[in-house]
């Protein structure tokens, strides 16, 4: 019985070692080969020294080496750190020395990019190469060592002593102070979101489970681990198929996906493709999506044209993977989409202002989650911690922890739950959730800027647009593509605004503070 996540490969490795495991374009890779050479790259980090507790970071796109390193880091007892390679150098030094982080699994096409990250030396001591050693690369990178990722020719899984209480994998989201927090999962609680969601969504050897999710988006966990636990197939979606609606609807049909997952936004790209119906999409039997509210002029398209795949509107944060679904029978007339209710394993309940617990239809309050899926914390951040993983409130004396997720929800006629938006500031936007305080954090650090604060603008398409409003000390000694490139330099690129606009002054509210609903009907 596996209880590691890793060992979800090892058994499907021996029941369907010739199954497809993982399909990247047009090469595949089998469970059995998967398995070996997760193995020797396992070998290949113990080898450095790499031992249990310890955090390697992965540093490149999705793909078949992508997957076969987590996998690999996971067999060593260790945590793997996932680092987003299209994010600004300013975001990969800080995980990599937040995490110390001293290990790092890529592929010699970012090396010039590390070596930019550390013009003077690297803290790190060894780069794993996964597609070989890179004699020509002549970089400055101090002492670190270059490694072949499968120097060791043992293929056996290696003999670690971890137990599920174990970190599997840190995930780094945004943060209200300008840095991301790292969430650290257990194996413990991916595996009971992984068996509730394996079981409920009666996924099977058979099927073929998209991946359009890179590994530091927590929907990669479902797509990879999932399709591990029943022998199904990963079919990675490329990069540059996923921007292309024609391209995206001829890959599900030709590799015959069966089980999508993704954020609305690429579902809603599909659906502006003229030719939809066209294009066969028999294989696919069920359409999860979730991180975003769903524009229902593309959900019905969706929903008219693929009318045998069962639609499932999917609820969850990083902190506690999926918690709620709501299966799509009829489209609502108000285009508002429950979350609907608890999956199996799961308790998620909302509390009002007062301490108390909704129960009846049009109560409003903060929602909490309840499960063994919920994370261990932030990294590093235990006040953080302390103040998002919180004692039970309904069952205090027990001294257990529940997940407080600042979503504040309603409850309808039929008990399920709906979503209104966030306690704080926290978005959505292309289903990554973004911390608009990281932002403002950012711009205002720019010694040419005063106060700054970004507005999100709804989008039927991705969730929000970024509208950023800034004062300057000095009118006209700093300019809008000055500003645009020191955000492009400081943020993941779905966190950069698509508008900055200079103000002489932000409005205020009676208590001082900007007047932030002033500000969105302005940009309204």
């Amino acid at each position: 019985m596996a209880f590691l996540l890793h060992q979800l490969l090892s058994e499907s490795a021996s029941r369907y070692p010739q199954n497809e495991a993982v399909i990247y374009k047009d090469r595949s890779v089998t469970y059995q080969e998967l398995e070996k050479t997760s193995n020797r790259l396992a070998h290949t980090l113990i080898s450095l020294g790499i031992k249990k507790g310890d955090r390697v970071g992965l540093y490149m796109d999705r793909g078949i080496e992508a997957i076969t390193a987590a996998c690999g880091v996971l067999k060593t007892g260790s945590a793997y750190v996932p680092i987003d390679p299209t994010s600004p150098l300013r975001r990969m030094t800080y995980i990599i020395e937040k995490c110390r982080i001293t290990s790092l699994v890529t592929v010699h096409e970012k090396l010039p990019k590390i070596e930019q990250a550390y013009p003077d030396g690297s803290p790190l001591q060894q780069i794993i190469l996964m597609n070989g050693s890179d004699p020509a690369f002549t970089g400055r990178l101090g002492e670190t060592r270059l490694v072949d990722g499968f120097s060791s020719p043992e293929d056996q899984l290696p003999d670690v002593n971890a137990i599920e209480t174990d970190i599997a994998y840190i995930l780094f989201t945004s943060g209200s102070t300008g840095n991301p927090k790292g969430v650290m999962l257990s194996h413990h609680n991916s595996m009971a979101f992984i068996d509730s969601s394996c079981g409920f969504f009666k996924i099977e050897k058979e099927d073929r489970l998209s991946n359009i999710a890179p590994l530091h988006f927590d929907m990669s966990i479902f797509d990879i681990f999932v399709a591990f636990k029943a022998g199904a197939c990963v079919v990675v979606v490329p990069e540059t198929t996923a921007i292309f609606p024609g391209k995206l609807a001829e890959y599900i049909s030709q590799k015959r996906i069966s089980v999508w997952n993704s954020v609305p936004s690429a579902l809603s790209l599909l659906a502006t493709v003229k030719n939809l119906n066209s294009f066969d999409f028999s294989n696919l039997r069920l359409i999860l999506f979730a991180g975003e509210l769903f524009p229902l002029k593309y959900l019905r398209i969706l929903f008219e044209t693929i009318s045998h795949a069962r639609f499932c509107n999917m609820y969850g944060q990083t902190e506690a993977n999926s918690s709620t679904y709501y299966w799509i029978d009829e489209l609502p007339a108000d285009g508002l989409l429950p979350i609907g209710k608890a999956l199996p394993n799961f308790e998620v309940f909302a509390m009002d202002d007062q301490g108390g617990q909704i129960q009846a239809p049009g109560q409003e309050g903060e929602l909490y989650v309840r499960a063994s899926t919920v994370a261990q914390g932030y990294w590093g951040e235990p006040e953080k911690t302390e103040a998002a993983f919180v004692r039970n409130p309904l069952e205090p004396i027990r001294g257990e922890k529940v997940y407080k997720t600042g979503d504040l929800v309603r409850l309808d006629w039929q008990q399920n739950f709906v979503f209104l938006g966030r306690k704080d500031h926290m978005i959505k936007s292309r289903g990554y959730r973004i911390e608009i305080g990281e932002i403002e954090t950012v711009l205002c650090n720019h010694p040419e800027i005063k106060n700054a604060v970004v507005i999100p603008i709804p989008d039927e398409l991705i969730g929000n647009r970024l509208s950023a409003l800034v004062v300057p000390f000095t009118p006209g000694k700093v300019t809008q593509e000055e500003l645009f490139q020191y955000c492009i330099a400081q943020l993941p690129k779905y966190m950069v605004p698509e508008i900055i606009e200079f103000r002489e002054a932000l409005p205020t509210t009676s208590s001082g503070k900007v007047d932030r609903q002033k500000l969105k009907g302005e940009q309204s």
